[in-house]
């Protein structure tokens, strides 16, 4: 989660979207690669 407010331009807002897009997956695939998400029916489980 990123704090933002309307002072921010939609670049700075795009920018900051793609940032922290980039570290979500870089931690989902981490974490995948430690098994630490796991895949239930329908449901996703991860284990911090």
């Amino acid at each position: 989660m990123v704090r933002v407010d309307h002072s921010r331009s939609v670049a700075e807002l795009v920018a900051i979207g793609q940032d922290e897009e980039s570290r979500t997956l870089s931690q989902a695939v981490k974490w995948f690669a430690e098994r630490r998400v796991l895949l239930d029916g329908q449901r996703t489980v991860i284990f911090r």
